[in-house]
């Protein structure tokens, strides 16, 4: 095989400019997720104002998703 079909790939982008990109990139995604937390927070809070679920209720599903928050989900993962 020809020797020039072996090279190494070079990306033509700066490799500075790449870093500043995923600094800028991993910072976007941390505060989009906070923002995500922040109005899912919101949407629990305002549970009690859906006709059909009290005070009880709203509690109950409150905790649920606050637990599942906090283990990260994984808990029924292979359930359906």
């Amino acid at each position: 095989m020809n020797n020039a079909l072996k090279q190494k790939k070079v990306s033509p982008l700066n490799p500075a400019i790449m870093t500043a990109f995923n600094r800028g990139y991993a910072a976007g995604a941390k505060q989009q997720q906070e923002s995500d937390a922040d109005n899912f927070v919101k949407l629990l809070e305002k549970l009690e104002t859906v006709p059909g679920i009290g005070e009880k209720t709203a509690a109950k599903i409150e905790n649920y998703f606050m637990q599942q928050f906090d283990e990260g989900g994984d808990q029924n993962e292979g359930r359906r």
